[in-house]
């Protein structure tokens, strides 16, 4: 019987437009995401640069080897006359020009010289003048501008940092922003799916055939499948994206994250599921829905924030503790495990918190749906959804 109304819920969201739309809206931010930042770089301009006169024309090769060891990208254009070089900046194809003379150089810009293409400038300038010194003394140039090579230096890093630590960081803010949407949308789909069948009377219709429990088991199963099916088509399409465009450096373990980030989501879905199938049975009209599902949807609010303290502080004791607590595990323990701050010990530990809390969450929960779905009236108070819970006044039981 769960399976008839699990198939059930599927097939309906399958058939709906609705669906569709989110699906393709969320396979599209996710390939845009990962096609644009590569695209938009590998279309960055160069910095275009006019040489004026022979003099700053002899600077070329200065430029040249100072653009690659800064690993900047430079467009060198020689030109005769100042008047057509301003020109040419003013209609914007140029960046700026380059003008050397006995009393120094000089540099026009349009509005501001960008900081790297300064010290480029100035790099190339100090080059050749050392150059030309040297041959005016006569000294071995190739000698003495070995001689003047900078020392070679070692950085040793005290605290190092974990590798492809800007790929891990990124993987964690994907996570979290997924975790957050996908279980504070579906958890919404739950509830609303439930407060239609009751305001429409339907549920009444439903438990002449069913029993409560297999009516929100089904319901949850039914929509979490669906949840699971399109995380699925979101995440193939960023992975087959980025194996095209090359656009992020996926880290090592992203193969590792994945049964991590599913099993979380799982626990995480059930966990908030049952709790918004019993705030969508409380309800009388639908415009009451926000407001009743408000204190469920906070914890995922208050994890996502709290996934970008994990950056600076992921061995934090308070971050840690935070991260166990089951409304919070969902969205913290997969972004601290893409981090790579996770002991082998608090996985173990925090599935066995989320099941026991589920546990609890269903048992309430199962209470509250039971006795309210077919209770009429307006919206129950916090009073009666507690003497529900409860088993009390008269709520019809899990099983029968």
């Amino acid at each position: 019987m769960i399976w008839l109304i699990a198939r059930r819920e599927i097939a309906e969201r399958l058939r709906g437009r609705l669906t569709r739309v989110i699906t393709l809206v969320m396979v599209v931010v996710v390939v845009a995401g990962v096609v644009l930042p590569g695209a938009i770089k590998s279309h960055a301009k160069p910095a275009r640069i006019g040489l004026v006169g022979k003099a700053a024309q002899a600077l070329m090769q200065p430029l040249t080897r100072a653009a690659a060891a800064s690993h900047m990208s430079i467009s060198l254009s020689a030109l005769s006359s100042a008047a057509a070089v301003r020109s040419r900046i003013d209609a914007k194809q140029l960046d700026a020009s380059l003008t050397v003379s006995a009393g120094g150089a000089r540099i026009e810009v349009r509005q501001s010289l960008a900081s790297n293409l300064r010290l480029l400038l100035q790099t190339a300038l100090n080059d050749a003048s050392i150059t030309a010194r040297l041959k005016a003394q006569k000294l071995p140039v190739g000698e003495v501008v070995a001689d003047l090579q900078p020392a070679q230096l070692h950085v040793v890093a005290l605290k190092p940092q974990p590798a492809e630590q800007g790929a891990r960081i990124t993987m964690a803010i994907f996570v979290a922003l997924l975790m957050y949407v996908t279980l504070a949308m579906y958890g919404m789909a739950v509830a609303s799916g439930v407060a239609q069948e009751k305001t429409s009377r339907t549920a009444e219709v439903l438990l002449a055939i069913v029993r409560p429990w297999q009516l929100m088991v089904g319901k949850v199963a039914g929509i979490g499948a669906t949840a699971l099916g399109q995380l699925a088509l979101t995440a193939v399409a960023g992975v087959v994206a980025n194996a095209f465009a090359r656009s992020a450096n996926l880290p090592s373990s992203l193969w590792a994250l994945f049964p991590a980030f599913l099993l979380y989501f799982l626990l995480g879905f059930v966990l908030y599921a049952f709790a918004f199938a019993a705030a969508g049975a409380v309800i009388s009209r639908q415009e009451e829905l926000q407001a009743v599902t408000l204190p469920i949807t906070m914890p995922l609010i208050i994890g996502y924030v709290l996934v970008f303290l994990a950056f600076g502080s992921a061995n934090s004791p308070w971050l840690k503790v935070l991260s166990w607590l089951p409304p919070l595990s969902a969205s913290l323990m997969p972004a601290r495990i893409a981090l790579g701050h996770v002991a082998a010990w608090e996985i173990p530990l925090t599935i066995v918190l989320m099941v026991t809390s589920i546990y609890a969450v269903i048992r309430l929960s199962s209470r509250v749906y039971a006795g309210a779905l077919i209770r009429g009236g307006g919206r129950l108070s916090r009073a009666e959804m507690l003497a529900l819970a409860r088993g009390r006044d008269g709520a019809e039981p899990l099983r029968r």
